[in-house]
């Protein structure tokens, strides 16, 4: 556009070439077509200085470059960005030393560890958490949860602090070492232990029992087992002064009672005795299927037994005398007789009697004593009977039933017959069974085995993650996003940008200038005879175009004819021909 006026400088050329025919078939587009004569219309240069910068030519030559290099900046930034992974806090709480350890040993081992400004915290990736926790733990860290213990009892002494200040921080020490060491069991991720440590009299009467409660929180998935809470009882119990198993209560995070008290389950059977239950069940029950599996195959029987257990505890005392019925036996024997007799005067001196016949009474007195002794068989015994004795056993076995079997007929056609166990078989398998368990009669035991088809469990679908939550997906779409959205900048805002710019630095040809055609007579057949220049051929325009182009000018048999074809563009529009010859001087 800006050569546009370059036409009349090849008016010389073509002197002597054949005059210039302009036929309709060549005609001169009109404004209506579109080919109008375009060319910068910009009168005036801007007066700030940041367009002034960005008009120079060598800016506008950079300036795709500029944009481009931009551009991929911003998406590398943006990239960089989304591309750092989300960080979880290590140990939350630590203190001042551990921390700067911890991140010290991660920071060496390459786990871009840092501090969050925010909190304090130190921080690890998301996808690296565990490996940094297990990572810390081979090295002993933190060890601020050995902190408070005994060690801190030297610490803040002062001539000051009272006696009931050193016992209340004695108690907190002891309390804390007995749950640092609960914690070391290992599925105990956490404990507190309380103590209730009354001061104790020098009088033995006077003193009071010390009492403690012991509250653990397993780990996840994990539960603590009536050994362990046994052993948590008697560890704290022998660390605390007067204080008994009894008097120490286990409850877990979830507020339930561990430790067994049978003042309150004395008609229950309690946790020892149910173990001790369920452990003859199960060596029952895994005879019964080690029995019978290699018969019926792997997975066709299933067992249950049911065990009476007495627990009750009887001691009784026997007396026993003449155990082997020989009846007694005399062993000593004293016999003692004793007799008095007398005949003499009887009644009052001076005084006859009364007695007719003149003769008096006889009198006399007669005793006897025996001690015999005998000896006898005497026994004492005490009998103290165990409890746990089987009452009656129950066993129930269902056995699946052999596959079906295709029995073919005389006429040959094949029939699928069930499979089944016969009344023998059973009955060998029940006495089997009762062999295995002991079966007893008398104790009132039950054997019962039925045959009955298994149904097939339904398969369970595999479970996978959903694909949002697949952080292998997520990550390729997130990357093949911003590689679509870069592609679409690139193509909607770059690639205009730098064809805009790089078209306006082009030099450009000369424009067609469209103005009506100018008629100054016409012939018989429609052709517009204009005057004749330096006697060459007259210039011959159509009427139906509308405007002259540069082949025009260029085809142009002489000189003369291009002056006048110039001229008739500036008589049509002379303020367009003067922009273009502005811009001419202001770019020269």
């Amino acid at each position: 556009m800006d050569n546009a006026i370059a036409a009349p400088q090849n008016l010389s050329a073509n002197t002597t070439s054949a005059p210039a025919q302009v036929t309709p078939n060549q005609g001169v587009p009109s404004p209506q077509q579109g080919q109008i004569l375009t060319s910068n219309t910009s009168t005036q240069n801007t007066s700030g200085g940041v367009f002034d910068v960005f008009s120079q030519p060598a800016i506008r030559k950079a300036m795709p470059a500029i944009i481009a290099l931009l551009t991929i900046v911003v998406f590398l930034l943006i990239y960089s960005w989304s591309q750092v992974p989300p960080y979880r806090t290590v140990f939350p709480g630590l203190s001042e030393s551990d921390r700067q350890a911890a991140f010290e040993a991660l920071s060496s081992a390459e786990y871009s560890a840092k501090i969050d400004v925010q909190t304090g915290e130190l921080k690890v990736p998301a996808g690296r958490y565990h490996e940094a926790r297990l990572y810390l733990s081979s090295l002993g860290l933190p060890k601020s949860a050995a902190l408070g213990g005994i060690e801190a009892l030297g610490q803040d002494n002062a001539m000051t602090t009272s006696q009931f200040m050193e016992q209340v921080r004695y108690v907190s020490a002891v309390e804390r070492e007995l749950a640092l060491s609960v914690s070391k069991i290992s599925t105990i991720e956490s404990a507190r232990v309380h103590l209730a440590s009354p001061k104790q009299s020098v009088f033995v009467r006077n003193r009071v029992p010390a009492k403690a409660s012991v509250v653990v929180a397993p780990y996840p998935g994990r539960s603590v087992s009536d050994s362990q809470v046994q052993a948590i009882v008697h560890l704290v119990a022998s660390s605390v002064p007067y204080l008994a198993t009894e008097d120490v209560s286990v409850v877990d995070q979830r507020g339930q009672l561990l430790t067994n008290d049978n003042r309150f389950s004395s008609m229950q059977m309690n946790a020892e005795q149910s173990s001790h239950k369920e452990r003859m069940e199960d060596t029952y029950r895994g005879r019964i299927e080690a029995f019978l599996t290699p018969v019926v195959g792997t997975g066709n029987v299933r067992s249950e037994v049911d065990v009476l257990i007495d627990f009750t505890e009887i001691e009784s005392t026997f007396e026993e005398y003449d155990g082997n019925d020989n009846g007694p036996r005399a062993r000593s024997e004293v016999l003692s007789v004793e007799q008095n007799a007398s005949g003499g005067a009887m009644g009052i001196p001076g005084v006859s009697s009364g007695d007719q016949s003149g003769q008096g009474l006889d009198s006399g007195t007669l005793s006897s004593k025996s001690t015999r002794n005998y000896e006898m068989d005497r026994a004492v015994r005490h009998v103290k009977r165990q409890g746990g004795t089987v009452e009656r056993i129950s066993v129930a076995v269902v056995v699946n039933p052999p596959a079906a079997k295709m029995i073919e007929d005389e006429d040959g056609v094949q029939t699928e017959v069930p499979g089944a166990y016969s009344e023998a078989e059973l009955m060998r398998f029940t006495d089997l069974v009762k062999s295995v368990v002991g079966y007893d009669q008398e104790r009132g035991d039950v054997v019962t085995i039925v045959s009955a088809k298994f149904e097939q469990p339904e398969a369970i679908a595999e479970y996978s993650d959903p694909w949002f939550e697949n952080t292998f997906v997520t990550g390729l779409i997130k990357n093949i996003s911003f590689a679509v959205a870069f592609i679409v900048i690139v193509l909607f805002v770059i690639k205009p940008v730098v064809t805009s710019y790089t078209s306006s630095m082009k030099p450009n040809p000369a424009p067609s200038l469209a103005f009506p055609a100018v008629h100054t007579g016409a012939d018989s057949g429609g052709k517009v005879n204009d005057s004749k220049i330096g006697g060459g051929t007259p210039l011959t325009l159509d009427t139906g175009t509308g405007g002259i182009t540069e082949d025009m000018l260029d085809t142009a048999n002489t000189y003369d004819s291009k002056v006048a074809l110039v001229r008739m563009l500036v008589s049509e529009d002379s303020g367009r021909v003067a922009n273009v010859l502005k811009k001419m001087i202001r770019d020269a």
